[in-house]
């Protein structure tokens, strides 16, 4: 019995051994899981900046170190907490609920086992800017804390144009900057060409569009100047900035020259007057050249003369008069006229009939009486004709001297020897199949056309050069607003809108049926007549396909470049900000569009100067556009 008992006790202490032994191993293991204790996240203090497009690391550590494994680690953008942009749960990352664009572009860095739960997000875009937020849970304790990333856009080159200053005193000009497509707000500096920084009197505004990219514009004044440029710089940072440049002078033309260009002016006179000098001087070599050409002959044939009448000398030295009879009897012998017998030194003898042969002028001034029926006085000129009061005869032979292009069309030789006729245009040279020499003054004037295919900068400051592109174009009725009416497709003008329970749903223009897609196109728009002025109008160029609802605004962004002119407000180019353009009277508005060089441009017609100059009009095919303006009767046309 005892024995049994002591078997039985052998038995249940073995059993409580392994009970104690069992629970001493578990205390430890449970007092080091994480859900027991508390924590703490580390992450930057400033925002973590990147490049759009590239990949970037949000940093997020929890402290003490350990493995965060079993939690739960949830990463989500500040403006969407229900959605995570990352959720890991359950030793891996969760598909769902995951908010769709972060699909396949998130992961956490790794080295959970550490306490590293940073996220990594790739192919990084404007929209993922903002407040993210790290949050770590365990069943027991939580914590969260927020990081800041930053998308950096490099926006365009500045555009940068110059307008007269206001009041246009001290002989400054106002020199505008503006920039878009940056993030976050960039820095614009003005420097002179020495790169000293200017700070005089200078504005800047910067503006957002609704997707959050950033313009930046600044203007200022600053003295006219020919040689000295300015420098426009807008920068994030030394790696990521944009700068253009510009010579800070308008170009005028010579009967609009203000105070300030008079130098100028006195230069190209003066280079004017070189010019005609040089042209004289060419001009007056061939003339001379010709008058020498006509006297050697004149010479020559006086020689020969002489040479004819050596016969009848030889009679006077003893040749018999059967041997001179015969020479005599030459008709380019016989006669002498009584001006070449005295300057021979003989004697004549106005009886003698071969003395008798006298002209109209020298009989007149004999006292004669002029017998214009005679052969020998028929021969006068208009001149003389008209002297003598008689009348002048055109159509007579002796009438008939004729210019080169009377010749040419008279299918005659033109002599060229003749200082009249010495003066041939390069053109005249080319249709008669000559070489011509283009270094000659004349010849040095090349067309815009010319230029441009000579490899040779069109200069777009000056009117004289773009004019020559003139097109003619007809508005398209079809396309305008309902309010316009149009006339044999170049008079535009604004009627009275009907009252609909709809309203028109696109704005109050009228594009034109002609679309230009390459080279260079100019047309002008007649904004006044008279002394009416207009309250308001608009003319430009858009793209094809362009949104025409009310509510999208005309800005180079939706598609439309236009140069706009409101009462209240005055002229304008529809960039925002607007930069201030002075215009003291305006009747005609060109337009210049250069497809291949992505420009638009605008001018004061009746000053043949520059408005204002787009520089990064990118589209497929532009179509002219023009406005005569909501409640305003007077209408605009196509000049």
């Amino acid at each position: 019995m005892f024995t049994t008992f002591g078997n039985r006790g052998t038995m249940h202490l073995g059993l409580c051994l392994r009970v104690l032994i069992l629970v001493a191993l578990t205390v430890p293991i449970r007092a080091a899981q994480p859900a027991q204790e508390t924590f703490t996240l580390t992450v930057p203090n400033g925002p973590t900046s990147t490049l759009s497009g590239s990949s970037v690391s949000l940093l997020c550590q929890v402290s003490p170190l350990f493995n965060v494994e079993p939690l739960e680690v949830r990463w989500y953008h500040s403006s969407n907490i229900h959605s995570p942009a990352l959720l890991y749960k359950d030793h891996k990352i969760q598909e769902t609920p995951v908010v769709p664009r972060y699909r396949g572009r998130v992961s956490l860095t790794g080295g959970m086992e550490r306490g590293n739960v940073s996220l990594t997000l790739e192919r990084v875009t404007l929209e993922d800017r903002g407040e993210y937020v790290c949050q770590v849970s365990s069943e027991q304790w939580y914590e969260k804390a927020s990081v800041f990333l930053t998308v950096n856009v490099t926006g365009r080159e500045p555009v940068l144009s110059v307008a007269e200053a206001r009041g246009g005193g001290g002989g400054q000009v106002n020199v505008t900057c503006s920039s878009e497509g940056w993030s976050p707000q960039p820095k614009l500096t003005w420097r002179n060409k020495d790169g000293a920084e200017i700070r005089n009197e200078q504005e800047v505004l910067n503006t957002s569009d609704p997707q959050g990219l950033v313009s930046v514009s600044s203007w200022l004044l600053y003295a006219c100047s020919y040689s000295d440029w300015l420098a426009c710089t807008v920068s994030l940072s030394e790696e990521a900035k944009r700068e253009g440049r510009i010579l800070p002078h308008i170009y005028t033309a010579p009967t609009a020259v203000p105070g300030v260009y008079k130098e100028a002016l006195i230069v190209t006179l003066i280079l004017s007057l070189v010019i005609i000098c040089a042209l004289c001087s060419v001009i007056l070599c061939k003339r001379r050249g010709s008058m020498w050409s006509s006297s050697q002959k004149s010479r020559n044939r006086s020689d020969q003369a002489e040479l004819g009448q050596r016969p009848a000398d030889q009679t006077e030295l003893g040749k018999g008069p059967a041997e001179t009879e015969h020479l005599i009897k030459g008709a380019e012998n016989t006669v002498q006229t009584p001006t070449e017998q005295r300057a021979a030194g003989e004697e004549f003898n106005l009886e003698a009939a071969e003395n008798t042969v006298q002209t109209p002028t020298e009989q007149r001034a004999a006292g004669n009486d002029v017998h214009l029926k005679g052969s020998e006085n028929t021969v006068q000129t208009p001149t003389e004709q008209s002297a003598a009061g008689n009348d002048v005869h055109l159509e007579g032979a002796e009438n008939t001297v004729q210019t080169p292009t009377e010749q040419s069309a008279a299918g005659n030789d033109v002599h060229l020897e003749g200082a009249e006729n010495t003066v041939q245009t390069p053109t005249e040279q080319r249709a008669a199949g000559e070489e011509f020499n283009l270094e000659g003054a004349e010849n040095t004037v090349q067309t815009p056309t010319e230029q441009r295919a000579a490899g040779e900068e069109l200069n777009l400051n000056d009117w004289h050069h773009v004019k020559i592109f003139k097109v003619n174009i007809l508005l398209d009725e079809k396309n305008a607003h309902p309010a316009i009416r149009i006339n044999k497709g170049k008079r535009a003008h604004y009627v009275k809108e009907k009252d609909t329970e709809k309203p028109s749903r696109t704005h109050l223009h009228v594009f034109s049926e002609e679309r230009f897609s390459s080279g260079q196109h100019y047309w002008e728009v007649k904004v006044k007549d008279g002394t009416t002025e207009k309250l308001s109008w608009y003319v430009g160029v858009a793209r094809e396909n362009v949104d025409k609802r009310p509510a999208v605004p005309l800005t180079p962004q939706n598609g439309f470049w236009i140069l706009s002119y409101d009462k209240e407000q005055g002229f304008h180019v529809n960039t925002d900000p607007q930069p201030p353009i002075t215009v003291a009277k305006l009747t005609i508005v060109g337009v210049f569009l250069d497809c291949d060089r992505h420009t638009l441009s605008f001018y004061n017609v009746d000053t043949k100067s520059l408005l204002y100059t787009f520089t990064d009009v990118k589209t497929s095919n532009y179509f002219p556009l023009l406005s005569p303006g909501r409640c305003d009767k007077i209408p605009i046309k196509i000049n």
